[in-house]
């Protein structure tokens, strides 16, 4: 029978490092990294080193954001762990701006904020039908999959409305995560809490 947990949390919560040590080193386990790097950035290149370097040599790294549900269905695990979320989020959002923003002939930034609320909920659509198939793909299995993503309604109100866009995409993918978990955790400095 298929296990869902997801652990939740704010930016260097340990989040992360939480969801790792439920996972097993000597498991046969999948850690799907969906921060890939489209472009040089050290910053970023350091940050994924690190999380490289925790991770056991027994598991396997798929990176990847797109068509995780048929990455799922295709591989046998004893368990995922999908880190994050949020991340995955951004870069379909933003592959699926600048596609439009080519198409359309208009600059990236001119393009989100013309987005009407049709528009903005047709995206919000895509995401959750990409979520439920990525928890469908999981529950016609017996896996297990961890799914780290960060809490984003402790902060202010973004200031622009793209930030806004993935702020509030951001929550209610979360919603809609916890509500199919079969647990979920929300990690605070370092300290679990079991929510669900």
């Amino acid at each position: 029978m298929s296990q869902l947990m997801v652990v939740t949390g704010g930016a260097k919560s340990g989040k992360s490092v939480f969801a790792e040590k439920q996972l097993s080193t000597s498991q046969h386990i999948c850690y799907l990294a969906t921060g890939v790097m489209k472009r040089p950035d050290p910053e970023m290149k350091l940050r994924i080193m690190t999380h490289q370097r925790r991770r056991p040599d027994t598991w396997h790294t798929e990176e990847r954001y797109r068509d995780v549900a048929g990455f799922i269905t295709a591989h046998r695990f004893d368990g995922f762990l999908l880190d994050d979320a949020t991340m995955l989020i951004t870069n379909l959002f933003y592959d699926d701006m600048i596609a439009r923003a080519k198409q359309q002939h208009v600059e990236l930034d001119a393009l989100i904020e013309s987005l009407s609320r049709d528009e903005l909920n047709a995206v919000t659509e895509r995401m959750h039908a990409e979520w439920q198939h990525i928890v469908d793909a999981l529950r016609q299995t017996d896996q297990k999959m961890i799914i780290v993503t960060n809490e984003v309604g402790l902060g202010i109100v973004p200031a622009t409305k793209q930030t806004r866009v993935l702020r509030d995409l951001y929550g209610q993918v979360n919603q809609w995560l916890a509500q199919a978990a079969d647990s979920v955790y929300f990690v605070i400095s370092g300290l679990p809490q079991r929510l669900k």
